[in-house]
C-alpha cells in the first residue's frame, strides 16, 4: 500500500473515531449524565426529607415523654399549691421547717380564711390557711426558718412576726403569722 493511501486511511479512521466519539457522547453519555444529575437531586431531596422526619420523630418522642411525666408534674403542682384544704400538710411543713432549723414549736393554730374567687372562668379559686405559730430558739435559727418559709415548695408568705425575750432563758420567743395557699374546689 502506498504511503498516501495509508495516510488517507488513517485520516479517515481518525474522522470515523471522532464521529463515533461524538455519537457516543450525544446519544449515550449526555442522557445518562442528565439522569445522574436528576438522581443526585432526588437523593438530596430524599435525604433532607428523611432528616426532617427523624427530627420530627425525635421531637414527638420528647413531647410524648413529657406527657408521660405529666402525672409527676401534677403531683409536684399539688405539693406547691395543694388541690384541696389540707391542714395536716401545712402543719407538717411548718413543724418540719421549725425542727430542721433548731426551733421548738410551742403552739400551732390553723384557721381557714375566705376563698378568693378566680378572675378567670377556667381557674379555681384560691383558698388561704392562716397559720399562727409560736416558736422558741435563737435569732439565727429563726432567720433560717424564715428563709425556709420563703424557699419552701409550698406557696406561703409571712404576714407578720413578733420577737419577745423569754424571762430567765437564752432562747427568744417568736410569734409568726403565715398564710399558706391551696386551690379551692
Amino acid at each position: 500500500m502506498k504511503a498516501s493511501t495509508k495516510r488517507m486511511l488513517s485520516i479517515l479512521l481518525a474522522i470515523l473515531f471522532l464521529i463515533g466519539a461524538v455519537f457516543i457522547y450525544s446519544y449515550l453519555i449526555k442522557p445518562a449524565y442528565g439522569e445522574v444529575l436528576n438522581l443526585r437531586t432526588k437523593k438530596l431531596t430524599l435525604s433532607q426529607t428523611f432528616n426532617n422526619y427523624n427530627s420530627l420523630n425525635k421531637k414527638f418522642k420528647d413531647l410524648f415523654a413529657g406527657y408521660q411525666n405529666l402525672g409527676d408534674l401534677n403531683k409536684q403542682l399539688s405539693m406547691i399549691l395543694p388541690s384541696k384544704f389540707d391542714a395536716a400538710y401545712v402543719s407538717g411543713q411548718i413543724s418540719g421547717l421549725a425542727e430542721q432549723n433548731g426551733l421548738i414549736l410551742q403552739a400551732l393554730n390553723i384557721k381557714q380564711l375566705a376563698i378568693k374567687p378566680a378572675k378567670m372562668k377556667f381557674a379555681k379559686g384560691l383558698g388561704i390557711l392562716k397559720v399562727d405559730a409560736k416558736l422558741s430558739g435563737s435569732y439565727e435559727n429563726f432567720k433560717t426558718f424564715l428563709n425556709g418559709i420563703e424557699t419552701n415548695i409550698m406557696i406561703s408568705d409571712i404576714n407578720n412576726f413578733k420577737i419577745e425575750n423569754q424571762a430567765g432563758a437564752q432562747n427568744l420567743i417568736f410569734t409568726v403569722s403565715i398564710n399558706a395557699y391551696y386551690q379551692a374546689e
